[in-house]
C-alpha cells in the first residue's frame, strides 16, 4: 500500500537539503568514489565513470534534521500503529539522483535505471520517503506499481536483478498500476512494499 501527504516542516527538509548539498557522498554506491554534490560533473570527470547516484550512508547520522525526523511522534506512531509493538528503525538513507550521460548497464542496473524494483530490507516494513527539492516527471520521481504488493510474481521476488524491464513489470500488473509521486520539497509518503 501507498499513503501520500505526509509534508516535512521547511526548516527540518532545508536543513538535510543543506547538509547533503555541502557534504561529500558516495558515487554509485562505492565508498572509493567520493565527492561533493555540486561538483558532480567534474567528479565525472575526474574518477572518469558516470555517478548516477550519490548515497551518504551513515554520514547522515551527523545531520540533527534527518535524526529529528527518525524520533518523529507521527512517524513513530504510524508503523507502531501498522507493524504492531515490533516496529523499529532499520536504516535512515539519504541520496542524490543525477542526470549523466553514458554510463555502464553495471551502473545503470545498480540504479534500476529505467526498470522497476522493490526494497527487500526485512520481510515485514514500512519506508518513509521524503523529496529535498521539488520533483516531477522529468526528475525522477518515485512510481508505485499498484497492486505489486498483493499479488508479487515469484519471478519478481527470486531473483538476483536488482530491477525488471518495465515491460516485464507492466504485463504482470497493467498498464494503468504504476502511481508516480511529484511534489515540491518537503513531500512525503509512506509505502509498505508488502501489504
Amino acid at each position: 500500500g501507498l499513503f501520500s501527504g505526509l509534508i516535512l516542516p521547511p526548516d527540518i527538509h532545508e536543513e538535510i537539503a543543506s547538509f547533503a548539498r555541502r557534504t561529500p557522498c558516495y558515487g554509485n554506491f562505492d565508498r572509493r568514489l567520493e565527492f561533493v554534490p555540486g561538483e558532480h560533473a567534474e567528479a565525472e570527470k575526474r574518477l572518469g565513470r558516470s555517478l548516477l547516484s550519490g548515497h551518504y550512508f551513515e554520514r547522515i547520522l551527523d545531520c540533527p534534521a534527518a535524526l529529528a525526523i527518525q524520533r518523529d511522534p507521527l512517524l513513530l506512531d504510524i508503523a507502531a500503529h501498522y507493524l504492531g509493538a515490533q516496529a523499529k528503525l532499520i536504516t535512515t538513507r539519504v541520496w542524490w539522483s543525477f542526470p549523466t550521460g553514458e554510463a555502464s548497464d553495471a551502473d545503470k542496473n545498480l540504479a534500476s535505471l529505467g526498470k522497476y524494483h522493490f526494497d527487500l530490507d526485512d520481510w515485514l516494513m514500512l519506508k518513509f520517503f521524503f523529496y529535498l527539492k521539488p520533483v516531477d516527471a522529468e526528475t525522477g520521481p518515485h512510481v508505485y506499481v499498484r497492486g505489486s504488493h498483493r499479488r508479487r510474481a515469484i519471478r519478481h521476488q527470486l531473483t538476483l536483478l536488482v530491477g525488471h524491464p518495465a515491460k516485464d513489470v507492466l504485463d504482470v500488473y497493467g498498464e494503468q498500476s504504476p502511481v508516480t509521486l511529484t511534489g515540491e520539497a518537503g513531500l512525503g509518503f509512506v509505502e509498505d512494499p508488502f501489504g
